[in-house]
């Protein structure tokens, strides 16, 4: 999950999935590392009698379980008191880190509605949920397009991360431009002509960096391209393909099959893994 996490109580044997982004916990120290640092993606429904179960059984804390349930049944409960609980139940997080906690989440109750939902769709993109992140800043972009420029530039340039890693190129590099237009942040400009390098001539690119103002560029994006290729021509389904179209060439038709049925599965668990 990011770190090194050490566990002081017992792990369970089956974990706790959170369900809007699929990350499995299974230990009480691992489910404060996702609550602490997870804020907006976790709702007051989440924190049930499913997660009270667990706890209970699994992670053998029936004292945080039958606190949560006490807490969770009151009128005047709000998110806040669930996830403190969970957080101040064991020594993991030290005092100051638990205020700032709190603080987050009284900052965040101060956020306008396309503010928030920008942090929602970010926390999809950094658990590489791309077509949720990407329908989200959608939605806001729809719903919300009178925003300050800051916004939208972030908006547009975190969609077109979450396109690009969809391998919606064309999309990603005009929404690469759009963030570029609104806040002239050369990383934005940098992806843009990064995409575009993969689809058009390098004579192409030199004169799209030149308009720009950003000829240093060209050279770092070709590196990068450079290196892009090498991770790919080292990855597991890179030397899987290669197998399949050796059989292919040899007219071994039900090896190829085989390999690519082995191939488009492996393609259907990632795609299964984003839209999960």
């Amino acid at each position: 999950m990011g770190r090194v996490i050490l566990c002081e109580t017992i792990p369970a044997k089956t974990s706790y999935i959170f369900p809007n982004t699929k990350i499995e916990v299974f230990s009480y120290e691992e489910l404060c590392f996702y609550v602490y640092n997870n804020i907006a993606l976790i709702s007051e429904e989440h924190i049930g009698v499913t997660m009270f179960h667990w706890i209970e059984n699994e992670l053998k804390l029936p004292e945080l379980a039958q606190k949560l349930r006490e807490i969770k049944q009151k009128d005047t409960t709000d998110l806040t008191d669930l996830l403190t609980t969970i957080l101040t139940f064991r020594e993991y997080y030290t005092i100051p880190e638990i205020k700032e906690f709190i603080l987050q989440i009284e900052r965040m109750k101060g956020l306008t509605p396309p503010q928030y939902r920008k942090l929602q769709a970010d926390g999809f993109l950094r658990y590489r949920k791309y077509l949720k992140a990407a329908a989200i800043y959608d939605e806001i972009l729809e719903q919300y397009p009178d925003q300050n420029d800051k916004l939208l530039g972030a908006i547009y340039h975190n969609r077109a991360v979450a396109l690009a890693n969809n391998f919606e190129l064309k999309d990603a590099a005009e929404s690469y431009l759009k963030a570029y237009g609104y806040t002239k942040n050369k990383g934005s400009i940098y992806e843009y002509l990064l995409i575009m390098a993969t689809m058009k001539e390098r004579s192409d690119i030199e004169v799209l960096a030149k308009h720009y103002g950003v000829e240093e560029m060209v050279e770092p994006i070709y590196n990068a391209i450079q290196d892009a290729e090498a991770d790919v021509t080292g990855s597991p389904i890179y030397h899987s393909m290669e197998k399949a179209m050796f059989h292919y060439e040899k007219n071994n038709l039900t090896d190829f099959n085989k390999r690519m049925d082995i191939v488009i599965e492996r393609l259907k668990t990632d795609f299964r893994a984003q839209t999960g």
